[in-house]
């Protein structure tokens, strides 16, 4: 195989080992195989892969973004301007979705549905809303590109004005409970009919202690969110074979050429019982800086309100400077659901907090949605030293949404010795019931995910003619007055509450890659994992939440096993999985992968024993007992087209053993082997709006 050095444009340090490797004060070299350099010119003008390396040896490019600042007619003055005029309108939608409850009961679900709808298509003004909604091709607004992602635009108005929840427009909600109304009837259909056999399982198949509406509301809006990413990607000809070849064995580079890039720190896996106390730990003892990306935030989760609402402003109260990253569309999603009337089947779960921890106060507080929960949130850190943006992006060729779903927390970031990040599946914290992979890292590393941090909150600073931040005309400063809360507030200087501490870990070698995803599909993550799967010469373990298997992996599984490794795959099924909009895709996938690569050890998640699986949510890969990777990325086309994800790669023979050793577990617990593709079919849908693939690359 023929390798070259690529230079990758994005603000790095030098984590190569010979000058020769980097070229220039914002760019990383990385030696990549030939091949994949011409694979991915196929599909893009060219071949960019996100890395970063410690921030301490970097410098974020804040003139990357421009600033047009000058008089009454610059562009951020029309954007504070634009802001304010749709105020008023999103006030009156936010009402509406506050005010309204939709039942979820069945005998009244469609009457109550139709009098939020009659409500909305009787407003004044349904074209107006400060964020495009979910739809954004052809959107007028002024989209600017953003300099650290080139691929993306923005809009400025989404972050112009601290405090403001950037909704959609009337209308844009008048059309998804259209949609709602419409797979509600179905189901009711469904219920009605003495022969069942023509529904998808969609429709018809729900766990018993499940409420049915609520979760087929979920589908649509998962739909909603994608359909335009999904929609340019089936009208693109031939994309499909393209985009395959572009991942041949070729153009994926081997673990051992991209050594130098590799880091010593320390990784450890949390449990669902260990995560919350090591959060705390990490936050108590950070003296700087704790950055939050946030994609999924559930406002019934225990925990993630005592991090966002007791936690980090208890942190912050002492001095330390926080900023929060949500990911705008779930945020516009979860108001959109604000009139689902789910007091009869939210409950949520006992907290038990570790001694010397700030109390669960705030917390406690019970809310409807996601978006009262960020609602409190910025009125309880009015004035703190805590900052919050949304992430909202657009790919700049096709003009589809751009979803972050990285997760991280990044604790101390600049610190070589004391950074520490809290990473994984899990959004803010692993729910009840789910099988999460997430991990606690300390060193180095820590300085990647900070840089990358970085990147992503300078790409969402307005150009706002020094408005951006600005407080809503309803808001006003305060200061913190609670004092079981906020025991010191500000004053004095800052004394950790915990010393600085060495996490319990396995000594390891560990590569932070993040993705960029757009319309080139080009998924850096995806090419490394297959490089390392070509590599493989023992034995490969994957276990993936979200999950389906292209053509380029099927390929590098029969190779695989051909030389004799053992491949061993866990999947989700309906059974066990929050989404059935990629089922159909999965379960083709699937299929297909047993036909190329028989030899492939499958086990699905199902009902074992009598009894129903949690949801499977876990995404990692083992090779050869000594390699890993794991973070948010799912092994599925959105990562290379629609969501951006953060993995790391780990040199580790114990932290291998460590995931090797859930695998075993949860298979045992609950999965049931599939050994030929028929018995695929116990688990494929027979297809539906709802479960609709992402592209055309599973269609038959």
């Amino acid at each position: 195989m023929e390798y070259t050095t690529v230079v990758l444009p994005v603000a790095v340090t030098a984590a190569a080992e010979t000058p020769d490797d980097v070229r220039g004060e914002n760019a990383l070299a990385v030696v990549l195989p030939v091949a994949a350099a011409a694979a991915a010119a196929n599909l893009a003008t060219a071949f960019v892969v996100s890395a970063v390396a410690s921030a301490s040896e970097t410098t974020t490019d804040t003139t990357q973004v421009h600033k047009d600042v000058g008089g009454d007619d610059s562009i951020g003055v029309q954007h504070f301007k634009t802001v304010h005029q749709n105020q008023h309108q999103q006030g009156a939608l936010e009402s509406i979705m506050a005010s309204t409850r939709v039942s979820l009961e069945r005998a009244t679900c469609i009457e109550s549905l139709d009098q939020l709808i009659t409500k909305l298509s009787t407003m004044s003004d349904r074209s107006s809303g400060i964020s495009p909604g979910f739809d954004c091709i052809g959107n007028a607004l002024p989209w600017n590109q953003i300099g650290v992602f080139p691929q993306y635009e923005t809009l400025d108005s989404v972050n112009a004005t601290r405090g403001i929840i950037p909704l959609p427009s009337p209308e844009s909600a008048l059309e998804l409970f259209e949609l709602i109304k419409f797979a509600w009837q179905t189901r009711l259909d469904y219920e009605a009919c003495n022969t069942t056999e023509s529904y998808c399982s969609c429709i018809g198949n729900w766990r018993p202690n499940q409420n049915i509406l609520k979760q087929i509301c979920n589908q649509v809006l998962e739909q909603v969110m994608a359909r335009e990413a999904s929609a340019c990607l089936r009208a693109q000809p031939d994309i499909t074979r393209m985009w395959n070849e572009a991942y041949s064995h070729d153009t994926c580079p081997l673990p051992d050429t991209m050594d130098c890039l590799y880091i010593d720190s320390l990784i450890r896996l949390l449990t669902n019982e260990t995560y919350l106390d090591s959060y705390i730990q990490a936050a108590l003892a950070a003296t700087s800086t704790i950055d939050v990306s946030i994609c999924y935030l559930f406002y019934t989760d225990p925990k993630a309100k005592y991090i966002l609402l007791d936690l980090l402003p208890y942190v912050a109260a002492r001095g330390v400077k926080v900023r929060v990253l949500f990911e705008l569309a779930i945020i516009e999603s979860q108001c959109l659901q604000m009139p689902l009337d789910t007091s009869s089947i939210d409950r949520e779960a006992p907290l038990h907090l570790p001694e010397g921890s700030p109390p669960y106060a705030r917390g406690a507080k019970q809310f409807r949605s996601a978006t009262e929960l960020v609602r409190e949130f910025f009125n309880l850190t009015s004035g703190m030293n805590i900052e919050a943006r949304y992430w909202f992006a657009r790919d700049k060729a096709c003009g589809y949404r751009i979803k972050n779903h990285g997760k991280c927390h990044i604790f101390d970031g600049n610190s070589k010795k004391n950074g520490k990040v809290i990473a994984g599946g899990s959004n803010v914290a692993p729910r009840l019931g789910s099988l999460d992979t997430d991990f606690v890292i300390q060193g180095e590393i820590a300085g990647m995910y900070s840089a990358y941090f970085d990147s992503m909150w300078t790409a969402m600073t307005p150009n706002d003619g020094g408005l951006a931040g600005s407080i809503s005309e309803n808001e006003e400063k305060k200061e913190c007055e609670d004092e079981q809360l906020f025991i010191t507030c500000n004053k004095g200087q800052w004394e950790s509450v915990m010393e600085p501490d060495t996490i319990t870990g396995h000594k390891s070698k560990i590569l932070f890659l993040p993705s960029t995803p757009s319309s080139s599909g080009e998924d850096v993550i995806l090419r490394c994992v297959l490089g390392a799967i070509n590599s493989a010469s023992e034995s490969i373990y994957m276990c993936m939440g979200h999950f389906n298997v292209s053509e380029a992996v099927s390929q590098a599984f029969k190779q695989a096993t051909d030389r004799g490794v053992k491949v061993y795959v866990i999947s989700n099924s309906f059974h066990s999985c929050d989404l059935r909009t990629g089922q159909l895709d999965l379960i083709r996938s699937l299929k297909r992968m047993l036909t190329v690569a028989p030899k492939v050890q499958l086990f699905v998640a199902a009902v074992k024993d009598g009894k129903v699986p949690p949801f499977l949510h876990s995404k990692y890969l083992v090779v050869d007992s000594r390699w890993a990777c794991s973070g948010s990325w799912n092994m599925w086309m959105r990562s290379a087209f629609y969501e951006m994800e953060a993995e790391v790669f780990v040199q580790s023979e114990s932290f291998a053993a460590d995931l090797e050793g859930k695998f075993t577990r949860e298979c045992e617990q609950f999965c049931i082997p599939v050994k030929i593709v028929d018995e695929c079919n116990q688990f494929l849908p027979k297809g539906c709006a709802i479960c609709e693939g992402f592209g055309p690359f599973f269609d038959v």
